[in-house]
């Protein structure tokens, strides 16, 4: 297992974490609305930041292109799946977006059901194919040199510190959403 690969299978267990919240948040029936729209704001922000700016900018500005360059192909195959994939997820932020906005909570629920539902098995994707492709297909140096540009992509895409103050979020959510 290479080194950026594994940075990319660690946020993957995050967000895999997180989802695990939103089950619980989406099965808190206590929460008064605005508590939800408070969630659900914060969910926005962070899968906006950190699944697609974050994680997404890596694979699809990296780990992709490096392994188009050695020959998978981008379209028809499991890049061009996983790319597919992003997009949709997108567009499923977006719509929880919109929910929120017009604090529909119903729209809301089925937006980020949807990309609950989308992600589980998109992540079981990339970790049990794409990656372990990645992993047979590029060397050390090339994971390191990778892993380098995902640290350099964190710094200038979403900026000094932020990928703590999302780990930050995870923390205070579990507490939140964890507690009977």
């Amino acid at each position: 297992m290479g080194k950026a690969t594994q940075d990319l299978r660690n946020e993957h267990d995050a967000i895999l974490h997180v989802l695990i919240i939103v089950d619980k948040m989406l099965e808190d029936t206590n929460r008064d609305q605005a508590e939800t729209l408070r969630f659900g704001g914060e969910l926005i922000y962070f899968l906006k930041t950190f699944a697609d700016k974050c994680h997404h900018g890596k694979e699809e500005n990296y780990l992709f292109e490096e392994m188009v360059r050695r020959g998978v192909p981008k379209e028809g195959g499991p890049i061009g799946v996983m790319l597919q994939e992003h997009k949709l997820g997108r567009d499923y932020i977006a719509r929880m977006a919109d929910a929120i906005d017009s604090k529909d909570l119903a729209k809301f629920t089925e937006a980020a059901v949807m990309y609950r539902d989308l992600l589980r098995p998109h992540i079981e994707k990339e970790n049990t194919v794409l990656f372990v492709m990645a992993d047979r297909l590029l060397g050390d140096v090339t994971q390191e040199d990778l892993f380098e540009k995902f640290e350099e992509h964190e710094e200038s895409v979403i900026g000094h510190g932020v990928h703590e103050e999302l780990h930050a979020m995870i923390n205070k959510w579990e507490g939140e959403f964890d507690n009977p």
